[in-house]
Protein backbone atom coordinates (compact mmCIF):
# COMPACT_ATOMS: atom_id res chain seq x y z
CA UNK A 1 0.00 0.00 0.00
CA UNK A 2 1.24 3.09 -1.32
CA UNK A 3 1.78 6.35 1.47
CA UNK A 4 -1.03 8.20 -0.15
CA UNK A 5 -3.12 4.97 0.00
CA UNK A 6 -2.57 4.74 3.71
CA UNK A 7 -3.08 8.56 4.28
CA UNK A 8 -6.71 8.30 2.62
CA UNK A 9 -7.55 4.85 4.77
CA UNK A 10 -6.42 6.59 7.75
CA UNK A 11 -8.68 10.07 6.68
CA UNK A 12 -11.58 7.71 6.19
CA UNK A 13 -11.22 6.03 9.40
CA UNK A 14 -11.06 9.48 11.18
CA UNK A 15 -13.47 11.12 9.43
CA UNK A 16 -15.60 8.80 9.03
CA UNK A 17 -15.79 5.58 10.63
CA UNK A 18 -15.09 7.01 13.93
CA UNK A 19 -17.93 9.57 14.42
CA UNK A 20 -20.27 6.53 12.76
CA UNK A 21 -18.79 4.26 15.85
CA UNK A 22 -19.32 7.02 17.97
CA UNK A 23 -22.35 8.05 17.64
CA UNK A 24 -24.00 4.44 17.58
CA UNK A 25 -22.19 3.73 20.95
CA UNK A 26 -23.70 7.23 22.70
CA UNK A 27 -27.26 5.85 20.82
CA UNK A 28 -26.46 2.41 22.56
CA UNK A 29 -24.83 3.30 25.77
CA UNK A 30 -26.41 6.63 26.44
CA UNK A 31 -29.61 5.42 28.48
CA UNK A 32 -27.49 3.37 30.19
CA UNK A 33 -25.24 6.07 31.51
CA UNK A 34 -27.80 8.77 32.07
CA UNK A 35 -29.17 6.60 34.82
CA UNK A 36 -25.97 6.06 36.33
CA UNK A 37 -25.21 9.64 36.45
CA UNK A 38 -28.50 10.17 37.56
CA UNK A 39 -28.38 7.84 40.40
CA UNK A 40 -25.22 8.99 41.54
CA UNK A 41 -26.14 12.59 41.07
CA UNK A 42 -29.21 11.77 43.73
CA UNK A 43 -26.97 10.11 46.06
CA UNK A 44 -24.81 12.94 46.21
CA UNK A 45 -27.42 15.50 46.99
CA UNK A 46 -29.13 13.16 49.49
CA UNK A 47 -25.97 12.81 51.79
CA UNK A 48 -25.31 16.82 51.75
CA UNK A 49 -28.81 17.51 52.31
CA UNK A 50 -28.76 15.05 55.10
CA UNK A 51 -25.17 16.27 56.71
CA UNK A 52 -26.27 20.02 56.20
CA UNK A 53 -29.66 19.23 57.92
CA UNK A 54 -27.60 17.59 60.33
CA UNK A 55 -25.95 20.67 61.11
CA UNK A 56 -28.88 22.94 60.86
CA UNK A 57 -30.60 21.07 63.99
CA UNK A 58 -27.19 20.87 65.60
CA UNK A 59 -27.16 25.00 64.95
CA UNK A 60 -30.98 24.97 66.04
CA UNK A 61 -30.40 23.27 69.61
CA UNK A 62 -27.73 24.90 70.57
CA UNK A 63 -29.84 27.82 69.50
CA UNK A 64 -32.28 27.22 71.48
CA UNK A 65 -30.12 26.79 74.64
CA UNK A 66 -28.27 29.71 74.36
CA UNK A 67 -31.16 31.71 74.08
CA UNK A 68 -32.47 30.04 77.21
CA UNK A 69 -29.40 29.67 79.32
CA UNK A 70 -26.75 32.20 77.77
CA UNK A 71 -23.17 32.04 78.52
CA UNK A 72 -20.07 32.41 76.32
CA UNK A 73 -19.46 28.49 76.17
CA UNK A 74 -22.61 28.38 74.34
CA UNK A 75 -22.07 31.12 72.50
CA UNK A 76 -18.17 29.74 71.30
CA UNK A 77 -20.28 26.00 70.47
CA UNK A 78 -22.71 27.79 68.67
CA UNK A 79 -20.19 29.70 66.54
CA UNK A 80 -18.09 26.94 65.83
CA UNK A 81 -21.57 25.21 64.87
CA UNK A 82 -22.33 27.69 62.36
CA UNK A 83 -18.79 28.13 60.65
CA UNK A 84 -19.02 24.07 60.06
CA UNK A 85 -22.33 24.60 58.72
CA UNK A 86 -21.44 27.55 56.25
CA UNK A 87 -18.44 25.78 54.97
CA UNK A 88 -20.53 22.43 54.44
CA UNK A 89 -23.29 24.28 52.51
CA UNK A 90 -20.77 25.89 50.27
CA UNK A 91 -18.96 23.13 49.25
CA UNK A 92 -22.69 21.63 48.68
CA UNK A 93 -23.36 24.62 46.52
CA UNK A 94 -19.72 24.74 44.39
CA UNK A 95 -20.02 20.65 44.42
CA UNK A 96 -23.33 21.17 42.82
CA UNK A 97 -21.96 24.33 40.36
CA UNK A 98 -24.19 26.35 41.81
CA UNK A 99 -22.26 28.87 42.87
CA UNK A 100 -18.07 29.50 42.55
CA UNK A 101 -16.05 29.10 45.48
CA UNK A 102 -15.80 32.09 47.72
CA UNK A 103 -18.51 34.05 46.03
CA UNK A 104 -21.41 31.99 47.47
CA UNK A 105 -25.17 32.52 48.98
CA UNK A 106 -24.58 30.26 51.85
CA UNK A 107 -21.98 32.81 52.79
CA UNK A 108 -24.57 35.01 53.27
CA UNK A 109 -27.05 32.45 55.20
CA UNK A 110 -24.07 31.74 57.58
CA UNK A 111 -23.65 35.28 57.94
CA UNK A 112 -27.14 36.08 58.64
CA UNK A 113 -27.21 33.42 60.98
CA UNK A 114 -24.59 34.63 62.92
CA UNK A 115 -25.95 38.00 62.98
CA UNK A 116 -29.17 36.80 64.41
CA UNK A 117 -27.34 34.26 67.03
CA UNK A 118 -25.50 38.28 68.02
CA UNK A 119 -29.12 39.30 67.97
CA UNK A 120 -30.35 36.71 70.04
CA UNK A 121 -27.25 37.50 72.76
CA UNK A 122 -28.23 41.27 73.02
CA UNK A 123 -31.82 40.73 73.47
CA UNK A 124 -31.00 38.11 76.28
CA UNK A 125 -29.27 41.15 78.00
CA UNK A 126 -31.69 43.27 77.34
CA UNK A 127 -34.03 41.75 78.54
CA UNK A 128 -32.19 41.34 81.80
CA UNK A 129 -32.17 44.87 82.08
CA UNK A 130 -35.99 45.39 82.07
CA UNK A 131 -38.27 46.20 85.12
CA UNK A 132 -41.01 43.80 84.22
CA UNK A 133 -40.16 39.99 84.16
CA UNK A 134 -40.48 37.61 81.69
CA UNK A 135 -41.19 40.72 79.32
CA UNK A 136 -41.26 38.65 76.24
CA UNK A 137 -43.88 36.48 77.27
CA UNK A 138 -45.90 38.73 78.40
CA UNK A 139 -49.39 40.11 75.88
CA UNK A 140 -49.11 44.03 75.46
CA UNK A 141 -52.45 44.09 78.04
CA UNK A 142 -50.37 42.44 80.57
CA UNK A 143 -47.10 44.81 79.59
CA UNK A 144 -49.45 48.63 80.25
CA UNK A 145 -50.30 46.90 83.42
CA UNK A 146 -46.79 47.21 85.20
CA UNK A 147 -46.26 50.71 83.43
CA UNK A 148 -47.39 52.48 85.63
CA UNK A 149 -45.68 51.39 88.59
CA UNK A 150 -42.40 52.49 86.89
CA UNK A 151 -39.97 55.12 87.25
CA UNK A 152 -39.34 56.98 84.20
CA UNK A 153 -35.97 55.45 83.35
CA UNK A 154 -37.57 52.66 83.39
CA UNK A 155 -40.26 53.35 81.37
CA UNK A 156 -38.08 54.73 78.55
CA UNK A 157 -35.92 51.73 79.28
CA UNK A 158 -38.98 49.42 77.83
CA UNK A 159 -39.71 51.97 75.21
CA UNK A 160 -35.77 51.45 73.85
CA UNK A 161 -36.99 48.04 73.89
CA UNK A 162 -39.99 47.64 72.81
CA UNK A 163 -39.48 49.85 69.59
CA UNK A 164 -36.54 47.96 68.39
CA UNK A 165 -38.33 44.34 69.28
CA UNK A 166 -42.07 44.09 68.45
CA UNK A 167 -42.74 47.99 68.38
CA UNK A 168 -46.37 47.08 70.12
CA UNK A 169 -48.47 50.72 69.59
CA UNK A 170 -50.47 49.79 72.83
CA UNK A 171 -47.18 49.81 74.83
CA UNK A 172 -45.26 52.57 73.37
CA UNK A 173 -48.76 54.69 73.53
CA UNK A 174 -49.30 53.75 77.26
CA UNK A 175 -45.81 54.71 77.59
CA UNK A 176 -45.85 58.36 75.71
CA UNK A 177 -49.13 59.15 77.79
CA UNK A 178 -46.95 58.31 81.46
CA UNK A 179 -43.94 60.06 80.40
CA UNK A 180 -45.33 63.45 78.29
CA UNK A 181 -45.60 64.93 81.54
CA UNK A 182 -42.49 64.26 82.86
Amino acid sequence: MSDENATVERAKELLVYGPVGLALFLRDSAPQFMRMFVARGRTELDQRRKSVGEQIDQVRTLGETAATDGGPEVLRVLSTGLAALREKAEEALVALGVTDAGTSDAADVAECADRDAAGAVTRNRDRGDLAIPGYDDLSASQVVDHLDDLSSTDLEAIREYEAAHRARNTILGKIEQLTRGS
